[in-house]
């Protein structure tokens, strides 16, 4: 590039003593904007791509869900977009998100997270209305995040944000709703409507562990935005979410709290602080009503005491579903690095 912009000055040096000062002042203009569209065309406007099996929303789910997502994933295909976007930069787009549904035929949500676009120019909305055009062709919904209102503006102006186009506050919220939607498609009949017993039993591998289980712990509906476990309080106790999901919620500087997670039915919370009885990291909420069942420090000793075998099982299955968080961890991390 240098040899190029070393170039230009000699060519603007030779028209000023030429034709004079204005022309090669126009013209130093016109290459200077030739120059600087050559350069911004090449730098790739995604900063990295995923799929739904190895990046996730910040839902923590059951191993059934889990299993679904890792094995239709690819159903959900994302892009984390960057730098200005003009038609130099989403032609090249468009080229790999012709490339990529030709190899993911499987694909249902094509998402792209605008958080790192700095710009669009209006010119780009012609390859959006062709990437539009191909994943329609393929059954595939476009998914667009974190729109500033200056891309609002842009895309409303081009007739690119109709009704099947999905238009979400951030990435989090978008995963989370895509996630929804592939479970629910492959998900089996039986399993929003399982028992306590039955769904300990598969993560006990023990019908007689889940009933023994089951009978220590204490039945809890709770209404949306009830908090179950306040942050600072003593961890007397853990939850087995049967239905309804619960948010984790973190107090921070000047009385900010923030949601760190969200935990669907059949997932579990509070297990670290009742094996380590240090106080509450977090404050658990009901984000929506929800039946929960309370195992208590008194009932987990008492477990222990009596049915060390369950107490046994209960413990190889936290040890399990915190390998699964970790092993989720690592994937999206490696995700962001490439």
């Amino acid at each position: 590039m240098q040899a190029l912009d070393y170039l230009s000055l000699v060519v603007i040096a030779v028209i000023i003593l030429r034709w004079g000062f204005i022309a090669g002042v126009l013209i130093g203009v016109v290459i200077g904007c030739a120059t600087f569209a050559l350069s911004a065309s090449r730098v790739n406007a995604i900063k990295f791509s995923f799929d739904g099996s190895e990046y996730r929303s910040s839902v923590d789910r059951s191993p059934v869900e889990l299993s679904l997502l890792t094995a239709h994933g690819g159903e959900l295909q994302g892009m984390a977009l960057q730098s200005y976007l003009f038609f130099g930069s989403t032609s090249r787009l468009y080229e790999q998100v012709k490339t990529l549904l030709a190899s993911r035929p499987e694909c249902r949500f094509l998402l792209f997270d605008f958080r790192l676009v700095t710009g669009i120019d209006s010119s780009a909305t012609h390859s959006f209305a062709q990437i539009k055009e191909a994943a329609t062709e393929t059954g595939a919904r476009l998914v667009l995040v974190n729109l500033s209102p200056e891309h609002r503006r842009v895309f409303h102006t081009n007739r690119l944000d109709t009704e099947d186009v999905i238009v979400g506050p951030d990435l989090d919220h978008a995963l989370e709703s895509c996630e929804e939607a592939i479970i629910k498609a492959h998900q089996p009949d039986d399993s929003e409507g399982r028992s306590l017993e039955g769904w300990l039993t598969n993560a006990l591998d023990s019908a007689e562990y889940a009933g023994q289980l089951a009978q220590h712990c204490t039945r809890q509906e709770v209404k949306a935005g009830h908090d179950i476990a306040r942050q600072g309080e003593p961890s007397d106790s853990m939850h087995f979410i049967l239905k309804g999901r619960v948010g984790v919620f973190v107090g921070m500087d000047g009385d900010r709290i923030v949601r760190v997670r969200s935990l669907g039915r059949h997932t579990m919370i509070g297990e670290m602080g009742l094996i380590t009885g240090r106080p509450r990291s977090a404050t658990i909420r009901a984000e929506v009503d929800s039946v929960l069942y309370e195992l208590s420090r008194n009932a987990f000793h008492d477990l222990v005491q009596q049915n060390p075998q369950v107490a046994q099982a209960l413990l190889k299955f936290v040890i399990e579903v915190m390998s699964e968080r970790l092993s989720f961890a690592n994937r999206a991390m490696s995700a962001l690095q490439r």
